[in-house]
Parts: C-alpha cells; sequence; structure tokens
C-alpha cells in the first residue's frame, strides 16, 4: 500500500478517476488489484508479465494504471488461485484457466510460454446480475425486442424456442443469455454446462454441471448425461466441438427450449461453424434451431456499447444449405434494432402450439411490449423483476 497510497488511478482518460482504497483492499487473495473490485464497470484485470497493470473499463476501454506487480505479488496470486481450484501446475503444465472465490474468471499463462512473464487476465464477475430491462436501459435492445424474446423464451406456455446467441469475444453473449434467463418459467428443470461457471440463473430447480480435467469429463460428455436428467431446459455456455451436436440432436428429439452461446461475426458465420468440423452438425439437423441472435459491440451516438446486431431463423434449405431469414436487424443509421418485415416462422410455430392466430401472437407481444416499458421505468432488482414477469406471464 506504500507506493499506491490511496488512489488507483486510470491513465489515458481524459479526466484521471481517483478510487478510494482504504476500505476496499480486504481481501488477501488478490493482494493489491483487490481495489479494481470495487468498480463494476472495470470488465477485465491484465498484468502483461511487465509494466503496469492494465484494466478494460466498460466507460473508457483500455486504461492503464499506476499499479504494478512484483515477481513475489504475481507468484503470490497464481498459487492462491491454482490451489482454490484443486490445481497442480507443474513443467508440463503452464496454461492455467478458473475461478476466483467471487466468480471472476482467471486465465494464467506461465514461461516460458509466456515470454516476458506470468501474464494474467482476469474477466471480473459482476456483482449486479442484470435484467432485461437492464440491458434496454443500456441500449442492448428495445422494448419490443425484449418482448419479442420474451415470447420466444417462454413458448407462450407451449413452445420454447432453440435459441443460439453468437457474437465476438467481450460482445455480451453471456450477460444476455443470463439476463433472458429469467423469462423462462419459475418451475423449469434446468441443467447448465459450462467450461467455467458463468451462468447466473436465480432457479431452485437447477443443475450445474462443469467439466473437469482429471478425471477427463468434456462437455460432450455431460450433454448426453443431461439428457437423462428430464431437463426442461438445456443450457450450454460456450459451444465449441462435439458437444454442438449433441445439442442439436437434443433439440431435435424434443427437448425444446435449448440455448447455447457460440463465437462468430454474423448468423451466416454461425451457421458455417455449426455444420463444419469441429462441430460437424448435419444440415438437416439445423431445422430444430429457431433463431440465431448476434451480439456486437458498436459505435452508437459515439459511444462504443454492446447491441444486438440481428435476430435470424433458419427458413429452409437449398440444395441442402440454410436459407437465413432475418427478421430483426440493426439500423447503423438510427443506431437501433428494426423490423424487416420478413415474417418469423418462430411467431407461427408458438401460435400453431398455442392453438391460436398469429394476430394473438401480435397482441400478447404488443402487451408484453407494454410491460417491459414500464418494468424499465420502475428498475426493480432481479427478485422483483422475475416475480412481476412471471405475473404477467400467467405462469
Amino acid at each position: 500500500m506504500s507506493d499506491l497510497g490511496n488512489a488507483l488511478v486510470y491513465k489515458g482518460v481524459n479526466s484521471l478517476m481517483l478510487y478510494n482504497l482504504k476500505e476496499v483492499i480486504s481481501d488477501d487473495f488478490l493482494g493489491i488489484i483487490s481495489g479494481f473490485f470495487s468498480d463494476d464497470n472495470i470488465e477485465e484485470i491484465m498484468h502483461d508479465g511487465v509494466g503496469c497493470v492494465k484494466v478494460y473499463h466498460a466507460q473508457f476501454g483500455m486504461c492503464e494504471t499506476n499499479v504494478t506487480l512484483s515477481s513475489t505479488d504475481v507468484d503470490g496470486m497464481i498459487s492462491k488461485a491454482v490451489a482454490f481450484n484443486g490445481k497442480v501446475l507443474s513443467d508440463s503444465m503452464r496454461l492455467f484457466d478458473g475461478t476466483l472465490p467471487d466468480g471472476s474468471r482467471i486465465n494464467v499463462v506461465l514461461p516460458p510460454v509466456a515470454v516476458n512473464g506470468s501474464a494474467i487476465t482476469i474477466r471480473k464477475f459482476k456483482k449486479h446480475v442484470m435484467t432485461a430491462c437492464d440491458l434496454v436501459n443500456s441500449g442492448v435492445m428495445n422494448q419490443e425486442v425484449c418482448a419479442f424474446l420474451w415470447c420466444c423464451l417462454d413458448g407462450l406456455g407451449h413452445r420454447p424456442a432453440n435459441i443460439l446467441f453468437s457474437g465476438g469475444t467481450s460482445s455480451g453473449k453471456t450477460t444476455l443469455l443470463n439476463a433472458l434467463s429469467l423469462f423462462i418459467p419459475f418451475k423449469s428443470r434446468i441443467v447448465t454446462i459450462e467450461d467455467t461457471p458463468e451462468l447466473r440463473m436465480p432457479f431452485s430447480n437447477i443443475v450445474r454441471l462443469e467439466t473437469s480435467f482429471e478425471p477427463l469429463i468434456d462437455m460432450d460428455m455431460l450433454l448426453r448425461n443431461t439428457l437423462r436428467m428430464r431437463p426442461d431446459r438445456i443450457v450450454v455456455g460456450e459451444v465449441r466441438g462435439a458437444e454442438c451436436k449433441s445439442l442439436f440432436t437434443a433439440m431435435n428429439t424434443g427437448h425444446q427450449g435449448c440455448m447455447g452461446t457460440i463465437h462468430a461475426n454474423d448468423a451466416r458465420e454461425t451457421i458455417e461453424k455449426v455444420v463444419n468440423p469441429p462441430m460437424d452438425v448435419p444440415s438437416v439437423m439445423l431445422k430444430a434451431l429457431d433463431l440465431i441472435v448476434m451480439v456486437a459491440r458498436k459505435n452508437v451516438g459515439g459511444k462504443i456499447t454492446r447491441v444486438i446486431t440481428e435476430i435470424s431463423e433458419v427458413g429452409g434449405f437449398e440444395n441442402d444449405v440454410p436459407r437465413l431469414n432475418t427478421i430483426y436487424t440493426f439500423d447503423a443509421n438510427k443506431g437501433e434494432l428494426r423490423r424487416t418485415g420478413v415474417p418469423s416462422k418462430i411467431r407461427a410455430k408458438i401460435s400453431e402450439a398455442c392453438g391460436m392466430a398469429p394476430a394473438d401472437f401480435d397482441r400478447i407481444l404488443r402487451e408484453r411490449t407494454g410491460v417491459i416499458d414500464n418494468l424499465c421505468r420502475l428498475r426493480l432488482d432481479v427478485s422483483g423483476f422475475k416475480k412481476a414477469v412471471d405475473e404477467a406471464s400467467g405462469f
């Protein structure tokens, strides 16, 4: 603390931001960088092996700080993180991926793989669990799109949609999935499958599964086992390999409401990744996928923000190539999502499952748009939001 005084200073921004650390640094686990955990706007904390600690700030982007770590600081931090995750580093294990006590993710690369010294990257676990209205208020989507996704997530009680949330690194896929999960009926039995736990779903009937290296239990093994657990919803934290085929097998055998995240830059690229190695999902299985929701960082009004850029459906096939129908797209000129006017297949499927006309779906969509508008003004916490949504859904 003597070198730092009472403040962390973010460099490279128009006005220096000072953070009083007298009451902040009390967690010995991470030592001096524990102070960064007091600011929910800091998304990532990085130490490159040499020089100062850098942070990624939600408002200011990448910033340098006046904090430096000694080799003793770094070694101590890594040792505690490795021990907390029940792992042991060795000459043959120079990469480490795990979690911190608060749920944040930590990645470590050790020498000689990291040439400049041990590299540490921490993706912070937000203290505040975001609701869909938080995302509306921050510009990720508008009220109508939120209400549409609500209808798709709960399926109006009869036909929940199978959805992939797609986008680049740190685009907000998991945050969006977490927030929208509050639209799942509270009685649902949910099974989540992840490499590193990031999903935060406030349900009582939830089973959280995590992969393991020793013994080796991968996501595909967990997903296939999940099919024997009578899940109402299957949620895969990040789809990368063979588990994708198992996920689509689940969709095609009647497990509706399946969801997962995937790295891609647009809906077409998402499809290409799914049908090619290492995922290798047969094209015919794609008929069970209802929506691809794309998320990206965009410059909106001079500010870099996360937004939904596209919502598309698999509309059919032409010579075994899936045809995409885009029902919402991001208008760069207006800085917002807008309807394309393309008829929605999931709207028709949900209407048919409910025994109603599509016009009734549209009426419910308008009503729920109004509910979302009211909830966005109320700014309820997670429990209040969930209660209001369940009451409005009639579950």
